[in-house]
């Protein structure tokens, strides 16, 4: 006899003998799940919300972006000089003094800065490096003059 149909033979053998046992196990458990699919009332209302929980830690770093492009000229790091500079006019008891580019600069644009209200005016030129702004008659504040510097070109 195969050692596969010896266990099947034990197997029927000792099922007989237990049968009653297993009959009554399997039957309390159909009666049990039974009891429990019975049918299902209303579903009842929606609860209140609930508070909001505290804020978390903050994620960990993200990984570190590729590298730029270099910069310009070819010089990573370094930023070119400005091109333009704005300078205005400073007023020292009363008297106003001009807005005045740098000797290696030239004024490039100029305006008078007036208080709200007050009659607006045009900027007098001091060569090509600066300009001012005169007080009119009865005028009490002292309009500001703004330059616009730029580097001159070497040629």
């Amino acid at each position: 006899m195969a050692p596969f149909q010896l266990i099947a033979r034990l197997w029927e053998e000792n099922f007989q003998m237990r049968r009653p046992f297993h009959l009554a196990a399997c039957l309390a458990l159909l009666l049990a799940a039974a009891a429990c699919s019975g049918p299902k009332g209303d579903k009842g209302d929606k609860g209140d919300k609930g508070d909001p929980g505290q804020i978390g830690a903050a994620g960990p770093a993200g990984p570190q972006g590729p590298q730029g492009p270099a910069g310009k000229d070819g010089k990573d790091g370094v930023s070119p000089p400005p091109e333009f500079r704005v300078v205005r006019s400073t007023s020292d008891g009363g008297v106003s003094k001009p807005a005045l580019c740098g000797v290696d600069e030239v004024m490039v644009s100029a305006t008078c800065l007036v208080v709200a209200g007050e009659t607006s005016q045009t900027p007098k030129s001091i060569g090509d490096t600066g300009a001012a702004c005169d007080a009119q008659p009865g005028q009490s504040n002292i309009p500001q003059a703004v330059v616009l510097c730029a580097k001159r070109r070497s040629q």
